[in-house]
């Protein structure tokens, strides 16, 4: 897929729209389903890939709307600027054209479904069970209507209400600046945002009302009826919404307020308010019509108004930057795995992903060696998986790696009083943090396989994907554990920056301080795993390894996954992912037979100091990690003058075969229970 295609998926990702399977770049409007179900034709897009690859995408149905332009890494010309916005002004019209035309459908839907339906009598089971009659509403049948007309009086589309209180929209339809109107104004409109709320809100205080259907609509709403009554008072009629980050039923008629000159007010519940009361329908059924007529004694300008705390009050905690002690990063692995940090551990399905952290979790176990050496301290480890069975799949992995199993604990399970269900990370970490703080053992490492599953929201949306994550990474520093998260690769995006091959949000990559990337060679087998990303080390270099099949001793039929680490890489994760995912892109092959070519023509002559060398390479453009590679394929010898002290290169004798030549021959299995145990070999 060209590179322009995949920009414009992750753009409409970013978004929270999945794009469709197939994009087709022909400048023409195309529509397709952005929830998932076969009838919706909501998601559009309209994809220009000539010239500078630009286009509009959105959904009709959420109000998403935007434009996009293909990032080429290059300065526009002043007439490829011009050619941009004259592109972009075609796709506004078209977007225009389309947008006119759907909303002519729903004003002739509407009026067909509004002729057609009968008179309400007040027998709907929603009307019944808000305590409110119907002033004018009409029936299908099954759901209540409720019609929508802008200020001059055209019908643009309906607002239907089943009796469950499920509430819908027309497809298509004009929401912006309609409203319900309820009774005659007299001196005073209030202006509510659903149907029950103003009804109860004109059948305590027989003032007329607007119903604007959300509190988005509230302000264009409110603008209308001033410019069509511009002497009458407007009464903004909030809903209460304490229990939602931002409150939006105040904020939003309080912005409304400010645009037309009205005021405010707000539904009083005063003691033991039921947790999910926010409006004045709420309010009618909670203490009675009384309760409602008393909160109209009180209305406020919007000066006046505050949005009401939670139950626990919120308040923002401020720290003098010289009261705080710099403090050096707490390594469980030097360089690679950070106490209190989150990490990512992500590749294509079949790299080994979880074999190689349980590996890593082993070594915690027994207090082992890491991959280069050094030793691990000893602690317990905590094993999330939503994907792999820990009695058929991931205990045998660890045995196999030589875990100490009594320092291994498996999250399953929540019980309460008697019932239990699986463990939702996205969910349950506060109780997880409960347990752990009864359990009282030292966690060094927390494994959530896979990370996506800890999102509440969709995994696609950096607000969501962060806000989700959080308990987590806060539960991680509170216990100074480090946090690995296992996530897949995106499919098509082999060649891209390693961040960017991420599933879901960029948020994950973002909110990890360590990315490292898994990979492997589909015609060798090789294996390489690297940094791609560090905010508190080195962001590259890695390991080899290889998995095999071994059978477990003691216990009979059971076969597993062993993981073989290797011989340590330098470079770049972007770099060995080409490698070894691309065996057939002539470009990395020609960037690894020039280096071969340069360092034989340099040292056919004899040894040359590695300073010299170094610099030899940065003027002929070579990259110094393919170099490096090329030594080591080529043999070269690197030796220390005993008179000077300095450093050379020289090729080896003739017919001399390098043992390093091939990366299987550094691999190193573990007998059970020694892996990478403290007098094992240094690499």
């Amino acid at each position: 897929m060209s590179d322009y295609l995949n920009q414009f998926e992750s753009a409409m990702r970013e978004t929270g729209i999945e794009p469709p399977e197939n994009l087709i770049a022909d400048g023409e409007l195309h529509r397709f389903s952005s929830n998932g179900r076969p009838s919706d034709s909501a998601g559009y897009y309209i994809l220009h890939g000539d010239g500078i690859p630009a286009g509009h995408f959105g959904c009709w149905r959420t109000g998403i709307s935007q434009d996009w332009r293909a990032d080429t890494g290059q300065a526009f010309s002043p007439e490829e600027k011009r050619e941009y916005a004259q592109r972009m002004e075609r796709i506004r019209e078209k977007r225009a054209a389309e947008d006119q035309k759907r909303k002519a459908q729903a004003r002739q839907n509407a009026e067909e479904k509004w002729t057609n339906a009968k008179p309400e009598t007040g027998a709907h089971k929603y009307l019944l069970n808000k305590g409110v009659s119907g002033h004018g509403l009409r029936s299908d049948g099954y759901n209540l209507l409720v019609p929508m007309r802008d200020a001059k009086g055209t019908l643009h589309s309906i607002q239907t209400i089943d009796p469950n209180g499920s509430k819908k929209f027309l497809s298509g339809g004009r929401v912006k600046g309609c409203y319900y109107p309820i009774g005659k104004p007299n001196g005073a409109l209030c202006i509510a945002e659903g149907f029950a709320t103003g009804a109860s809100i004109h059948e305590t205080t027989g003032k007329a009302v607007a119903v604007a259907f959300n509190s988005g609509n509230l302000k264009p709403v409110a603008e209308a009826l001033r410019k069509k009554l511009p002497n009458i008072k407007l009464i903004l009629c909030a809903d209460d919404d304490v229990n939602t980050e931002g409150n939006p039923g105040i904020t939003k008629a309080t912005e409304a307020a400010k645009a037309v000159g009205g005021v405010v007010v707000v539904p009083d519940f005063g003691e033991n308010r039921p947790e999910c009361a926010t409006d004045f329908n709420d309010l009618h059924q909670h203490r009675g019509l009384e309760a409602v007529k008393a909160s109209f004694k009180t209305t406020r300008s919007i000066d006046d108004v505050k949005v009401k705390d939670t139950e626990n009050s919120l308040s923002v905690k401020l720290i003098q930057g010289d009261s705080l002690t710099p403090e050096p990063i707490q390594w469980l692995w030097d360089g690679w795995l950070a106490a209190g940090k989150m990490h990512i551990v992500a590749g294509v399905p079949g790299t080994g992903k979880t074999t190689l952290c349980l590996a890593l979790a082993a070594s915690i176990t027994i207090g082992g060696r890491w991959p280069d050496g050094t030793k691990a301290e000893k602690g317990h480890v905590l094993i999330w998986s939503g994907e792999d069975d820990p009695q058929d799949t991931l205990i045998p992995r660890l045995h196999a790696c030589g875990a100490d199993l009594s320092r291994i604990h498996f999250v399953t399970s929540v019980h309460k009083e008697g019932d239990s269900r699986p463990f939702d990370p996205a969910h349950d970490v506060p109780h997880l943090r409960k347990q752990l703080e009864a359990m009282r053992v030292p966690i060094k490492l927390m494994i959530v396989d896979p990370i996506v599953s800890a999102t509440s929201g969709d995994s696609h949306k950096n607000a969501e994907t962060r806000r989700s994550l959080q308990p987590l990474v806060d539960l991680a520093q509170s216990i100074r554990c480090a946090l690995i998260g296992i996530t897949h690769f995106t499919k098509g995006t082999a060649g891209r920056d390693p961040l960017d091959r991420v599933t879901g949000s960029l948020a994950f990559g973002a909110l990890a301080r360590l990315v490292m990337v898994a990979a492997k060679n589909p015609e060798d087998e090789k294996r390489v795993f690297m940094r791609a990303k560090s905010n508190i080390g080195a962001d590259h270099g890695g390991f080899y390894y290889d998995l095999e099949q071994v059978e477990l001793p003691n216990f009979p039929g059971v076969s597993t996954s062993q993981l073989l680490w290797g011989e340590a890489i330098d470079g770049t994760a972007r770099e060995m992912l080409a490698e070894t995912e691309t065996t057939d892109d002539s470009e990395h092959k020609s960037a690894m037979n020039d280096a071969i070519e340069f360092l034989t023509t340099l040292l056919k002559d004899g040894p040359v100091q590695s300073k010299q060398i170094r610099k030899d390479v940065d003027q002929a453009g070579h990259s110094w990690a393919t170099v490096k590679r090329a030594k080591k394929l080529l043999g070269i010898e690197a030796n220390k003058d005993g008179m000077n002290g300095k450093w050379s290169w020289s090729l080896p004798p003739k017919g001399l075969k390098n043992p390093e030549g091939s990366h299987t021959n550094s691999m190193r299995a573990f007998e059970k229970n020694e892996p990478l145990r403290e007098n094992s070999e240094s690499f």
